[in-house]
């Protein structure tokens, strides 16, 4: 193959692989997470918002609020709640790392993840798409529907803060009437390295940030007057993500527009800061230490009057009011307002297109070329009969058939050479022989990468035995610290081997088993835990590159450290990819 046909096959599979990536980009699950989630792919408007609501509070300077920011001072977290924050799929600003900031974090994205991945899209939509909660975004409900629809919303989402608004207060230390770290509550959680735990965390922060979530999400969700400080409308998720949104009964769908806090206009800007605004006063109102629960919960009711009531007036048949919202759509990387099932397929149907048009443009180059082998291979399939005449028609067939065979016969190409390919090792490869390994590793599922340093003991031909020592670093994909020390596997090596002596390689088949240490703090799995080792690979490669050495390749190997089997086990599985090198002496 020429460079340039080389260079035209690159940019082909690439552009294929862009297409087949483009189509399920479209095609994908449908999450709604109005203001955005920190994640790999998402900005964190929800953790950014918070933590500026939140520092605003806890660093007010204002003599009056003295002791209000005292409530928000820091919690010290403990070794266990350490090794948490440092396991947080997303990175919390520097002045909210200590363990009452980063638990208001977590309680703010739990309205979105419940204990999910928040790269999980098999799940997130079935959270996102639960009826019973769309309050806790501020949507309307699967019943919610005009008329009345948005006030019904408006009501269920301010129910809704007020519950978790009294579900924090019950946090607050009965004496001093501050935030108790020690009174906590047990939240469903996925970690970047530990992944599900049940982290108990201080209740007042988990249930605080729960109620904040909705009242951000209040301002992405609906439409307002023009001071933003009234509800006109209240959007519709579950129905849109369903196909069969009504608009003139369902309301508004959800506008993925709205979701951005990087102010792209002055609209998205004041919804912003308002949002900020709203989210200061419920902290500052429930933080305050001078006031009874029963007065912050009045203080709160307050806060709702002022930024949650509904102003009646907008509908379907006035266009809601001409809202400046609704100019918002969901905008994909195409540019298209993508607003159901039906517009995703139709995408995701066009991308499958491109793509198979590119497949026939390539075919065609090539149809001259290739046009006479599917036809002898269809012939090579039919009787002989079938395009023959009857021999009795054929005077001499037999003659001329014989004649054909022995000039094919006669210059036939001779046998090939079948000489056996020498070993790494000893001339007689029956014999023992001692070598060593040197092999790397990447896994793709739970990522992790590992170096291996072993002993080999070649005991016959088809068996060898190994003691190996691995250090095995766990990458984080959305974690705070993308590479972490991970653990040091130590095991013994089992190898069944299918010697090939006129290839250039071999088969194998290999199994390891032995120990593993936890070399970091992990929630609930502190450094130092001690576990098993277990691997197998079911089929491997050895390559004879000279006769000291084999290039070992195994492309499917499993591997699972687990270094904490008491309490909640903690096990790290892996599906690597493995290349190493094998030097025997002899």
């Amino acid at each position: 193959m020429t460079r340039r046909r080389f260079l035209k096959g690159g940019v082909f599979t690439a552009f294929t692989a862009a297409v087949i990536f483009l189509g399920w980009f479209i095609a994908r699950p449908k999450s709604a997470d109005a203001y955005t989630i920190s994640t790999i792919v998402t900005a964190g408007c929800h953790e950014k918002v918070t933590t500026e609501a939140f520092l605003a509070v806890r660093q007010d300077a204002d003599p009056a609020n003295a002791a209000t920011a005292a409530a928000a001072a820091p919690f010290l977290a403990d070794r266990n709640d350490q090794a948490l924050i440092d396991d947080l799929e997303f990175t919390p600003a520097n002045d909210m790392t200590d363990l009452g900031g980063a638990t208001l974090l977590v309680g703010v994205r739990d309205n979105d993840l419940k204990g999910r991945d928040s790269m999980d899209l098999s799940q997130l939509p079935l959270v996102h798409g639960d009826p019973s909660a769309q309050r806790e975004h501020c949507l309307r409900g699967a019943n919610e529907q005009e008329p009345g629809g948005s006030a019904a919303a408006v009501s269920d989402c301010r129910v809704f803060i007020l519950e978790r608004v009294n579900q924090a207060l019950d946090g607050l230390d009965a004496t001093t009437g501050m935030p108790d770290p020690t009174n906590r509550t047990s939240l469903p959680l996925y970690l970047a390295l530990r992944h599900g735990v049940n982290a108990l965390l201080p209740t007042f922060y988990v249930r605080i940030g729960q109620a904040i979530h909705a009242v951000e999400d209040s301002f992405t969700h609906t439409y307002r007057t023009p001071d933003g400080m009234q509800i006109t409308v209240v959007l519709d998720w579950v129905d849109e993500a369903n196909g069969n949104l009504v608009e003139a009964i369902d309301g508004p769908p959800h506008s993925s527009e709205m979701d951005r806090c990087d102010d792209p206009d002055d609209l998205r800007l004041q919804k912003r800061e308002l949002a900020t605004e709203a989210a200061t006063a419920v902290l500052r109102a429930t933080l305050d230490p001078s006031q009874p629960n029963d007065q912050k919960i009045t203080a709160v009711g307050a806060i709702l009057d002022k930024y949650l009531t509904y102003s009646p007036g907008c509908t379907f048949a006035n266009n809601w009011c001409d809202a400046p919202e609704h100019k918002y759509g969901n905008v994909s990387l195409l540019g298209c307002s993508v607003g159901g099932p039906e517009n995703r397929s139709a995408a995701s149907g066009l991308a499958v297109f491109l793509g198979l048009l590119a497949l026939l443009r390539r075919a065609r180059r090539r149809r001259r070329a290739m046009v006479g082998m599917p036809l002898l291979f269809i012939a090579s399939l039919l009787p002989s009969r079938a395009f023959a005449q009857p021999e009795a028609a054929q005077p001499g067939f037999e003659a001329t058939a014989a004649a054909a065979v022995a000039a094919e016969e006669k210059h036939a190409p001779p046998p090939p050479v079948t000489t056996p390919v020498k070993e790494p090792g000893p001339k007689d490869p029956s014999k023992m022989a001692l070598g060593a390994y040197l092999g790397g590793s990447g896994s793709y599922a739970y990522a992790a990468a590992a170096v291996t340093l072993g002993a080999r003991l070649r005991f016959s031909k088809h068996w060898t035995f190994g003691l190996d020592a691995e250090w095995n670093p766990w990458i984080a994909i959305n974690g705070r610290t993308a590479v972490r020390a991970g653990a040091f596997n130590g095991y013994g090596t089992v190898i069944l081997r299918l010697p090939l002596a006129y290839e250039k390689f071999n088969l194998r088949t290999t199994a390891n088993l032995g120990f593993s240490r936890l070399l970091i703090d992990l929630y609930g799995a502190p450094k130092g835990s001690m576990g098993i080792y277990a691997g197998f690979s079911p089929l491997g490669l050895e390559w004879k590159v000279s006769r000291l050495l084999f290039v070992i390749i195994n492309p499917l190997n499993f591997a699972m450290p687990a270094p904490q089997l008491s309490g909640v086990p903690l096990t790290y599985s892996q599906y690597r990819v493995t290349i190493g090198l094998e030097i025997y002496g002899g």
